[in-house]
């Protein structure tokens, strides 16, 4: 088995005991993977992959192992979406151009998007204000045949690869964004405690809330939300200041131009001490600072994450220095570039805590899923979406652009289910709070009633939005298997618990979730739970997102930004209005604000939202 270093994290360096790592090794993976057949059994090719990724970086060939760090997730998914697809086609009478083209940007084997040109071919395809982050747990070679062990600590580190969209997928702009995927590895948490891993701390916590007691409900709501939240400190603290990967591009670019400017002028403008023998030469400055830069020697890679660090609001000054430390062989650099970065943070703290940022698609190895990163302190604002693999999001996107993604959804056509069960009263308070909106008063639905499979079906093919109010994720009203033969045109909001969940299947079989039917069945985004939640605090949020979505009012929140500094230092350019925001139409912003609504962590942390970036349309 493997094991990476402790020190040179970003450069994914995994030394080996016992094992060889040999050119005939590599090939050897290689060669099995283009024999695969085109329905490959997922655990296998997803182990291969991975384990194929890790040899690669080992020998310094990133832009290969991401390639295959990227076939890595999603893998039976894949094959189940082809596979209906393919059914539905056979059955179409009509134009099955578009479905035809779904399987081609899903399928295996050597077709257009195979290999490291497709993988960029993807990107370049997708928007250029997206930016996609993917985690992919390490390969674990016990874990191959053996059935899962979920609650066992087994020691693996994650790879954290970042992945620029559009026009900038593969060149740097002049505002220091895109460029080639870039790739680092954290080892797993160490702290010297003996622990569950985090996956396994999570789930230790959330079991308890299965089996409580009603008359204990609360003080077990309770202790399982202070166990989550500090799950997520413990995410925190693995990750540090590596949370900068998280952040999407700057939608204010003249914001972006100031921290990259005041990044290269601090890069410039370090000179190192020369030798006793240097200093009586009568070397000019400017051939200093050339000798200087020719010592330092930044790659793009460094670059890059040194422009997202003085980005980040919240980077400590011990998060800036231990990142950049491992960036930089030169520590007397790194702890100069520390703190002129951690100046630079503070200077503009203001401007870019309140700095909107474009989205970024979450593409989360399933084992990991169950962790609540939209929730860590410093992302609590950052727009974010979860997509399966980067397959799905190509796929998606290309199969939704001129519809919805070029469109926006109209929050006037909805179809609602709230409270089928008859058992949930307050949901319908919440309706009726809800109900003075003017879009909402245009909604069809059913409320106490349970409604037909023939219902719920059209509800999803004739709307933009479907909502579902009630226990679970409805699928107890309309089998899985119907959801996915529908063409399904709606957003689905799905306000149960777990309705948003993967469900582990025993064995090695690939995680299953109703998530996934949504997305065969062709919905572009779906909204749910994670776990078990309380319903007061789903039906505040539910409220919340409704009215931050779909209202034209105005949302008492403003724009902060330090002004003054930033006009100062970039002359009378405006960088940031202080007056009020409008309610967002980008729903994974909407649903970072409806949060807040939430009394119990546990509750906040719950809601996700799954599919592509999303905008409602604009009434005005």
């Amino acid at each position: 088995m493997t094991t990476p270093p402790s020190k040179s994290r970003m450069e994914c360096k995994i030394s080996v005991e016992d094992v060889d790592i040999t050119d005939d090794e590599v090939e050897c993976l290689r060669t099995i993977l283009e024999n695969s057949d085109s329905e490959p059994p997922g655990p296998m090719y997803q182990d291969t992959n991975k384990h194929l990724a890790e040899l690669l970086m080992n020998s310094g060939n990133e832009e290969e192992a991401n390639y295959h760090l990227s076939e890595s997730l999603g893998t039976t998914l894949r094959n189940q979406a082809c596979s209906r697809t393919e059914i539905q086609i056979k059955k179409s009478k009509g134009d099955t151009s578009m479905l035809q083209d779904l399987i081609k940007h899903l399928e295996f084997g050597g077709g257009c998007h195979h290999g490291v040109t497709g993988l960029n071919k993807r990107l370049s395809d997708l928007p250029s204000e997206w930016t996609v982050l993917q985690l992919t747990l390490q390969w674990d070679p016990l874990s191959r045949f053996p059935p899962r062990n979920r609650d066992v600590n087994r020691g693996l580190g994650t790879f954290f690869t970042r992945f620029s969209c559009g026009d900038i997928s593969h060149e740097m702009n002049d505002l220091g964004e895109g460029g080639k995927p870039i790739t680092i590895f954290l080892p797993t948490l160490d702290d010297n405690k003996d622990r569950l891993s985090l996956m396994a701390a999570m789930r230790s916590h959330l079991s308890k809330m299965t089996s409580s007691r009603k008359v204990q409900r609360s003080k077990i709501h309770e202790e399982c939300s202070l166990g989550v939240e500090a799950t997520v400190n413990d995410m925190q603290m693995w990750i540090g200041g590596w949370h900068c990967l998280f952040f999407g591009r700057l939608a204010n670019e003249k914001l972006q131009t100031v921290i990259k400017n005041n990044v290269d002028s601090i890069i410039s403008s370090y000179e190192i001490d020369l030798s006793s023998e240097v200093k009586q030469d009568t070397t000019s400055k400017s051939q200093r600072l050339k000798q200087t830069k020719q010592i330092i020697n930044l790659s793009e890679k460094t670059l890059r994450i040194l422009y997202l660090l003085a980005s980040s609001p919240a980077v400590t000054p011990k998060e800036l220095l231990v990142v950049i430390s491992t960036l930089l062989d030169d520590q007397r650099f790194a702890v100069y570039l520390s703190k002129k970065i951690c100046e630079i943070t503070s200077t503009h703290s203001a401007a870019l805590h309140a700095a909107k940022r474009h989205p970024v698609v979450l593409l989360i190895d399933e084992e990991m899923d169950i962790l609540p990163f939209e929730v860590m302190s410093p992302l609590q604002e950052q727009p974010f979406t979860r997509m399966p693999s980067i397959h799905f999001l190509h796929a998606y996107y290309l199969l939704h652009k001129n519809t919805v993604i070029r469109n926006g959804v109209d929050t006037d056509k909805c179809f609602y289910i709230i409270n089928p069960s008859k058992d949930l009263p307050q949901l319908e308070k919440v309706f009726t709070s809800i109900s003075s909106i003017s879009c909402v008063q245009k909604w069809k639905g059913v409320v106490n009633k349970i409604p037909t499979p023939e219902e719920v079906l059209k509800g999803l093919q004739a709307n933009d939005m479907f909502l579902y109010c009630g226990h679970g994720g409805g699928n107890q009203f309309i089998p899985r298997d119907s959801i996915e033969r529908t063409d399904i045109k709606s957003v689905v909001f799905l306000f149960g618990c777990s309705s948003s969940s993967l469900e582990c299947l025993g064995g090695r079989v690939e995680m299953s979730s109703l998530f996934y039917s949504y997305l065969i069945g062709g919905s572009p985004c779906v909204v749910g739970m994670l776990w078990q939640v309380l319903d007061s605090d789903v039906n505040a949020m539910t409220q919340e997102l409704v009215k931050i979505w779909c209202s034209s009012e105005k949302s008492s929140v403003k724009e902060a930004g330090d002004l003054q500094a930033l006009e100062t230092e970039f002359g009378n350019m405006k960088i940031n209005a202080s007056k009020g925001r409008q309610n967002t139409g980008n729903l994974s912003e909407a649903v970072s604000l409806a949060r807040r609504k939430a009394v119990r962590f546990l509750n906040q942390a719950a809601l996700v939202v799954r599919g592509l970036p999303v905008f409602s349309l604009s009434k005005s």
